[in-house]
């Protein structure tokens, strides 16, 4: 009766919204959708926990191609984003990233912050392979060889999926 890998929490609420505004917002939980829409970002969703699935990018593919995550940013929010992107990627999906938390963990606690401070969150996306990138760059020490060799590991796995030539080109040489 109930299929978590499909259901999408707040969807029938966002659906209008998401094909006017031509984006849809990917949350952790429940209370970030309710605190979303009360906050004027009618467009937020959530999947169940951070269970990802291909069957919750492509029902919300159908709607936008413009999707983006505003998972927790704690070390489970940062791991289950980062299997959305690897996922995403496989899919021909390109996501976008949402991060500039000003502190708080996610996007509830913001909001209660000042709901301006996630609409600017919203808006402030990233691509997903910088993101990435950034993440790795931030928490691997880059002047050892095995921290050179992980993160050259993870950047030419992102890489396969870039299909634009230029862009392609623009990440390699960032990471070289």
């Amino acid at each position: 009766l109930f299929n978590k890998s499909r259901f999408i929490f707040g969807l029938a609420q966002a659906k209008e919204f998401i094909r006017k505004s031509g984006f849809v917002v990917i949350v952790e939980g429940n209370m970030d959708v309710i605190s979303s829409h009360q906050a004027g970002v009618p467009e937020a969703v959530a999947t169940s926990g951070t269970a990802m699935t291909e069957q919750h990018l492509k029902i919300l593919n159908r709607l936008t191609d413009d999707i983006r995550l505003a998972y927790d940013g704690d070390a489970a929010g940062v791991k289950a984003a980062e299997r959305a992107i690897d996922l995403a990627n496989k899919l021909g999906i390109n996501l976008k990233i949402i991060s500039g938390y000003h502190g708080a963990k996610d996007p509830d606690e913001l909001i209660q912050k000042d709901p301006k401070l996630w609409q600017e969150a919203v808006d402030e996306r990233i691509p997903a392979v910088d993101w990435l990138l950034n993440k790795y760059e931030e928490n691997l020490n880059l002047r050892t060889a095995p921290g050179k060799k992980q993160y050259s590991d993870v950047a030419l796995k992102l890489l396969s999926y870039v299909k634009d030539e230029v862009e392609r080109a623009s990440y390699e040489k960032k990471v070289a």
